[in-house]
């Protein structure tokens, strides 16, 4: 086996394989609709300026199971799905990959705005093939090496970090915020530690699942809600009081954006990221008269990228103490099938699904 976590380091003679006419791999293919099947795919062939990258673990996102249910119209079967990976090179370095690549020449990309790139590809969508794999090829350029120190389930935390690690550069709330999240998954518990991180005074976590909301209370929310309870939304709005600095929507429902928009100060942040819903309706005349100051955050650059992978490299300060805790669940790629079902059944149960490659 290669990889940290539960196997110890990567092995050359397994990572350094390159791919040859009639080479194999095992693949958890996305068939349709709530269906995944292992398959034996050919490897991919590595073009100029890619390397070969042994995947060792993979993340499964939001994303992904949007397409295992069958709500995306990026997720077209059969496709391999994936885009958060910790692997192997070649060389027998441990690596992780951003998976989001960008034509490096528009308009968007000159200014540093990759993430807004009208060519912009994420792995795993759009007929690219992702992670769910042994192998993937990657550009050169999107791969990171990580110390040997970092465990896969960390690891694989570099893109969804990333997404908040950007969220934070556009928002810049001033020091001793009180901030306010609404959904507790994966992006808002990361978004919870990043503003303790950045010196938040208090941060209120509104969530449904109690499982999430535990999580949140010991990874140091300042107060935790249901907001499906009256008494949950009477504690929320007490502690708002006037209004919270910055409100992050963590979920993308509708009335979770109508949230976020009432937890929010006169002249507050009101930060858009969770993407469950295309369209809403919110009373924007209310926040019109409050002179709320609102934002969409999607995806990252390059550089937040970079900023994500070393901070969870700090040994100070951690970001992600749910890792090694019952909130990550790692299970075999072959079980791939139950994993993205427990997610449908069971989307509060954990923070994080993790596939073991090898």
């Amino acid at each position: 086996m290669c990889g940290r976590g539960l196997a110890d380091g990567c092995a050359v003679a397994v990572c350094g394989k390159m791919p040859v006419e009639g080479d194999a791999m095992r693949a958890l293919v996305y068939t349709g609709p709530r269906r995944m099947r292992m398959e034996n795919r050919p490897r991919q062939l590595v073009d100029a300026g890619e390397v070969e990258i042994a995947v060792t673990a993979a993340g499964i996102c939001g994303v992904d199971l949007a397409g295992f249910l069958g709500r995306s119209r990026h997720h077209a079967p059969p496709l391999i799905l994936g885009h958060e990976l910790a692997g192997c090179a070649a060389d027998g370095r441990r690596v992780v990959v951003n998976p989001l690549t960008s034509c490096g020449h528009c308009a968007a990309c000159r200014r540093g705005a990759e993430n807004l790139c009208a060519e912009l590809r994420l792995m795993g969508m759009d007929g690219k093939d992702g992670c769910f794999a042994e192998f993937v090829a990657v550009p050169e350029g999107q791969v990171y090496g990580i110390p040997e120190a970092m465990t896969d389930a960390r690891a694989v935390l570099a893109e969804p970090l990333a997404n908040i690690v950007h969220l934070f550069r556009l928002a810049a709330p001033e020091p001793f915020f009180r901030m306010g999240i609404v959904g507790a998954g994966t992006m808002g518990s990361l978004a919870l530690r990043m503003a303790l991180a950045q010196g938040a005074r208090e941060v209120l976590v509104e969530e449904v699942e109690e499982t999430r909301l535990e999580a949140a209370r010991q990874m140091g929310a300042t107060l935790t809600v249901n907001p499906a309870t009256a008494e949950g939304r009477g504690e929320a709005r007490e502690f708002a009081g006037y209004g919270l600095d910055l409100v992050v929507d963590a979920c993308g429902t509708e009335a979770a954006r109508q949230e976020a928009f009432e937890l929010c100060r006169p002249g507050g942040t009101v930060a858009l990221l969770g993407m469950a819903e295309t369209s809403s309706r919110v009373d924007f005349g209310a926040s019109i008269r409050k002179e709320h100051r609102v934002m969409m955050s999607f995806g990252y650059t390059p550089g937040d990228f970079e900023r994500s992978l070393a901070l969870l490299a700090e040994e100070r300060g951690d970001l992600t103490p749910w890792t090694l805790t019952p909130w990550t669940v790692e299970m075999p790629l072959e079980e791939g099938q139950r994993a993205f079902e427990a997610m449908a059944a069971e989307r509060g149960a954990t923070l994080k699904r993790i596939l073991r490659v090898r």
